[in-house]
């Protein structure tokens, strides 16, 4: 004879089937309409690119169009918290990393989420190349001369940053060198420029989207905080090569994220089909041409530890340099 408690555990069971039924046909099913792939930058920058790119071959493999959306602004918590709001069934994904989820939260003393607890990582990621630009009259030719100059004339050079990463990255090097320097600040990397060329400032931590200025004579490319020298600027050597300390954060990283709770079939199926548009040969070149570094975590499982691992970097070096803000 049943029970009332044996007959609601019967009801709860028969729920839980009927929902882990109800997961696996809907993954089965998935994707059956287009999935929105987005981008918290700017149209037409490096970033959403790439994006563009991505999406395009990783169609191919779903079955269904993936259109890039763009939502740029707040340091890209705009785009990031549309995707940490949406609903986990894998139409809406984020084309994001540590400009956008990783550098927001370290900065503030009530961050605005948790990017290891908020974000299913999915798939990737891909490195920025970061350089050190200064102006072609600043008086050294390497990062050490660089630090050199500047240690023996504080508060005597000033410096820009168009993102979150510039300003970590410039103020790490102040803390480790124990370097003075006056700090500018910009919206963006193209406005910082414009005075970087006329010397009002005098070096920046950029990514490539300056390049050509260098290219052009118009500015001095000094190193790059990438693990291997850019083929963009193979003349330039990286940190590591002059023995500098540093950047580990410099430029970032990107790759694809849904909301918290994304079913694992649904992320495998996703997983799937960026990894093989990040291997293409036409995504392979578009990073190339946009000076990015394809960093294969092959596995939902690999990121998320990637992603822990950067969130402990971010938290611990906003703190030590006395970034975290109200």
């Amino acid at each position: 004879m049943f029970t009332r408690k044996m007959y609601q555990c019967i009801r709860f069971a028969a729920a839980a089937c009927l929902a882990v039924a109800g997961i696996n046909a809907s993954a089965q099913a998935y994707p059956s309409r287009p999935i929105i792939l987005v981008s918290p930058y700017l149209a037409g920058g490096s970033a959403d690119a790439v994006a563009r790119a991505i999406a395009e071959s990783a169609a191919k493999d779903l079955g269904q169009p993936v259109v890039v959306e763009s939502k740029p602004g707040a340091e890209g918590l705009i785009g990031a918290t549309d995707v940490q709001n949406a609903r986990p069934d894998g139409y809406r994904v984020l084309w994001g990393g540590a400009g956008s989820l990783m550098i927001p939260p370290a900065l503030r003393k009530s961050p605005p989420f948790d990017p290891v607890v908020a974000f299913t990582p999915v798939a990737a990621s891909v490195d920025f190349s970061f350089f050190l630009y200064v102006h072609p009259s600043f008086p050294a030719k390497t990062t050490k001369e660089f630090i050199a100059y500047v240690k023996a004339n504080p508060g005597k050079v000033s410096y820009a940053t168009g993102n979150n990463q510039g300003l970590l990255t410039m103020a790490d090097m102040e803390k480790k060198y124990g370097l003075e320097m006056v700090r500018v600040q910009y919206k963006g990397e193209v406005g910082a420029a414009a005075d970087l060329l006329t010397n009002r400032v005098q070096a920046i931590w950029a990514t490539t989207s300056i390049l050509n200025f260098a290219k052009e004579g118009k500015l001095r490319v000094l190193s790059t905080t990438l693990t291997k020298r850019s083929e963009l600027l193979p003349d330039v050597p990286t940190l590591r090569e002059e023995g500098i300390a540093g950047g580990e954060f410099g430029g970032g990283w990107l790759g694809i994220f849904g909301p918290a709770g994304l079913p694992k079939p649904i992320v495998q199926r996703l997983n799937t089909a960026f990894v093989k548009a990040f291997n293409s040969p036409d995504v392979q070149g578009k990073l190339r041409d946009n000076g990015l570094v394809y960093t294969p975590y092959n596995t939902p499982e690999e990121l998320a530890q990637y992603v822990k691992a950067q969130r402990e970097i971010y938290r611990k070096t906003a703190t030590e340099l006395n970034l975290v803000q109200d």
